[in-house]
């Protein structure tokens, strides 16, 4: 039995699919009505649980012996990550497969770097099988952003000509779920990208193609894309945090293209072109 925590969101989802396609046994963890009806509509048993109520972790995770872990990227995520981590080992647990990324650190400039550097130590530490996937920066992001460019036609961003390996979340889950369902990734650190590397005007340029309307990518200085970041309310760790992984970008820091996707799963990873065109709809006004 495969449990997994972290199913409800974008990424979650789309394992709790991929999981189902591949007819794996699935206890996942809901926190709300709203969540178990997502997680049981994958055909997968629902557990009642929150990342915020530790002794849930241990009996939701009885008779489980692969656990997934993904959580909200906040400042107390590595916190929470250990507790269940703990929590596997002492449910007897076998395999832990974490969500990590790429570029993970104690000396990361960003945040999110830190944070998983914490949490990839202590699972590596705990006793139990492990593998930890490096995934590089989600080519959902972009979607986050699309009111001003379906009002204006703009992107705004501070990364200039830095390209990155961006990645589509539905080959991150394709390879947890390979990872959860195959043998031989026991303490293996797999480092996920796209296809290729490629900057945000060049993201523009292809996006423009695909929805037939101009995007225009329009760069920033740090401190006013940081300004803008907060005025829509994101806190300032979260604003800081972002700000820093651009900043690596923009310095030429994320360039990496690695094949793994494709020795793992055997289908290459998804180009940025394919994510755009699968999510044009969104895009356009």
């Amino acid at each position: 039995m495969i449990f997994v925590i972290g199913g409800t969101g974008r990424m979650g989802l789309a394992l709790l699919q991929r999981l189902a396609e591949l007819d794996a046994p699935v206890r996942a963890l809901a926190h709300s009505p709203a969540s178990r009806a997502k997680i049981e509509g994958f055909g997968a048993e629902a557990v009642d649980g929150d990342l915020d109520e530790l002794d849930t972790f241990e009996p939701a995770m009885k008779g489980c012996d692969r656990v997934f872990l993904l959580s909200p990227a906040e400042p107390n995520q590595p916190e929470r990550e250990k507790a269940a981590i703990d929590a596997a080992a002492r449910a007897g647990v076998g395999h832990v497969v974490a969500l990590s990324v790429m570029g993970a650190s104690h000396n990361a400039t960003v945040g999110f770097g830190r944070w998983h550097a914490d949490i990839d130590d202590h699972l590596a530490a705990s006793g139990l099988d492990y593998t930890i996937v490096q995934p590089s920066g989600f080519m959902g992001v972009h979607l986050l952003p699309v009111d001003t460019l379906k009002g204006q036609g703009h992107w705004y961003g501070m990364t200039g000509d830095g390209v990155s390996g961006y990645i589509d979340v539905l080959d991150i889950a394709s390879v947890a779920a390979t990872v959860l369902t195959t043998p031989g990734h026991g303490g293996k650190r797999y480092e996920l990208t796209g296809p290729e590397a490629i900057s945000m005007p060049q993201a523009a340029a292809q996006l423009s193609a695909i929805i037939g309307r101009d995007v225009t990518y329009i760069d920033m200085p740090a401190a006013n894309f940081r300004a803008n970041l907060t005025r829509v309310g994101l806190p300032d760790w979260l604003a800081d945090s972002i700000v820093g992984l651009y900043q690596v970008i923009r310095e030429g820091h994320g360039a990496t293209v690695t094949n793994t996707v494709e020795e793992l799963t055997g289908q290459p990873a998804r180009s940025y072109r394919e994510f755009a065109e699968a999510n044009k709809e969104a895009f356009r006004p």
